[in-house]
């Protein structure tokens, strides 16, 4: 469906109105149920899964602590 106001969309440009979400396991999903095409360029809100509130269950939970020793 195309937006009134979106000028991507007048000039007939291949793009998804969505937020794309890259996981850890460099998957991918989009926040538009009707997107087919996961392409960076097609998304302009792209989004690692872990920023997401409430965060995301492939996210890790703990961060990886480094330990000096000597």
């Amino acid at each position: 469906m195309a937006n009134s106001v979106c000028s991507s969309c007048t000039s007939a440009l291949d793009h998804c109105h969505g937020t794309l979400v890259e996981h850890a396991d460099r998957s991918v999903e989009c926040t538009d149920a009707d997107c087919l095409d996961f392409a960076h360029a097609r998304h302009t809100f792209v989004v690692d899964c872990g920023d997401i509130a409430g965060g995301c269950r492939c996210a890790s939970t703990e961060p990886t602590r480094l330990h000096r020793t000597g």
